[in-house]
């Protein structure tokens, strides 16, 4: 059943015919758990709005977009966005609102829950619509128990059940994952499967890395600290302290945090903010721009040498500086396709987020269609019909 609705949910296979070319399971198989699925109100099916050929068309299978509400809560050091989407993964209604997650989590959370109350209210929805929730945070975090471990720029946060937290508050499913994890999920669905195995960098208040294989699937690590590109030293560079508390890691250097501190110190503002950073990349400010241009030399090095580790497909540049500046993006370019040897470049294609500030927001509902589908999940709703079942 699982597999049958998820390959359904991503639109590898619509029909029966083509159900049974990709899983090869018999007919019979498939028609059991198909009717099982429309009896839990997941599946749909509909006549084709058009003939395809001889004889009886398949019907074509779609996730029964009203089956349920995700609630996607993206957690940054600076704000907090929440976001609602359908079954089907349209979006229904989205805010944003100032937060610093150094609060700590239960302010962080009740804040978010807050905002969720209020989005829900707008939708005409309740709780009890809400089928599965999603939380990304900006730091290493444990999948299987929903927790963030030693996370460097996110203070009190260490070990604390986010998952739990949210299980108790809507009663149902959670995911709790890395934001350029989820980034990575969101890049990856919107492209061609050739695109993968897919590497995305985000530079923000730190330097994250997510790697999709090229199967589709995210790579996470035994512990779910793959990718943790952030803290890999910069050979020869200045010995600046990390938030990790490790010297010279390009996170220290290249991160939007550590441009903003070097611009505020050469302009004399110890009061700048990134968000005067990032106005000043936007109008071409030149001090910021060379200051850019340096972070960017410093992480093409970086990349480079991600390039030869996974041999990508595609490596996407995220972050608040791609959407102000082409620099940065055009900095990693030289230096990468320079220092990478000519084998893992030819066909290597290295570009901005083509979904943009958007693509954690959809990862995290695709995470969140495929939790609900999950054979555990599955389980649990068709015991809670067997329960509610007059």
């Amino acid at each position: 059943m699982s597999v049958l609705a998820q390959l359904i949910a991503s639109g590898v296979a619509d029909t029966k015919p083509a159900l049974a070319a990709s899983t090869g399971l018999a007919r019979s198989s498939i028609d059991a758990s198909l009717g099982r699925l429309r009896s839990l109100g997941l599946v749909l099916a509909d006549m084709p709005t058009a003939p395809s050929g001889r004889g009886r068309p398949p019907q074509v299978l779609r996730i029964n977009p009203e089956s349920g509400t995700i609630l996607v809560f993206d957690l940054t050091p600076h704000h907090v966005r929440v976001a609602a989407a359908r079954m089907d993964q349209r979006v229904l209604g989205m805010q944003r609102a100032e937060f610093a997650l150094d609060a700590g989590p239960e302010a962080t959370l009740d804040f978010a829950v807050g905002q969720a109350e209020q989005t829900l209210t707008e939708l005409g929805l309740t709780r009890r619509d809400v089928v599965a929730t999603v939380v990304s945070l900006p730091g290493p975090v444990d999948t299987r128990r929903g927790v963030p471990v030693r996370p460097p720029i996110m203070p009190g946060w260490d070990e604390f059940g986010v998952a739990d937290y949210m299980m108790a508050a809507f009663r149902c499913p959670c995911v709790v994952d890395n934001d350029v994890n989820i980034i990575a999920i969101g890049e990856a669905r919107v492209l061609p499967a050739d695109q993968c195995p897919m590497l995305v960098v985000k530079v923000g208040t730190g330097i994250g890395g997510g790697l999709v294989s090229a199967s589709g699937t995210l790579h996470r690590g035994a512990d779910g600290a793959a990718c943790d590109i952030g803290h890999l030293r910069v050979p020869g560079a200045q010995e600046v302290i990390c938030s990790c508390g490790n010297v010279g890691c390009i996170e220290a250097l290249a991160s939007v945090e550590a441009i903003t501190r070097r611009y505020a110190e050469m302009i004399g503002r110890p009061d700048l903010r990134r968000e005067d950073l990032l106005d000043a990349a936007r109008t071409g400010d030149p001090m910021a721009i060379r200051l850019i241009r340096d972070a960017a030399a410093l992480l093409g090095e970086t990349v480079a040498s991600l390039i030869h580790v996974y041999n990508p497909a595609r490596i996407v540049l995220a972050g608040p500086l791609t959407s102000v500046t082409d620099d940065l993006l055009a900095g990693v370019r030289s230096v990468a396709y320079r220092r990478a040897l000519p084998l893992a470049t030819r066909n290597l294609t290295l570009a901005h987020s083509v979904i943009g500030d958007l693509a954690g927001v959809v990862g995290a509902v695709v995470l969140g269609i495929e939790k609900v589908l999950s054979p555990e999940a599955l389980a649990e709703r068709a015991a809670q019909r067997q329960l509610i079942r007059p």
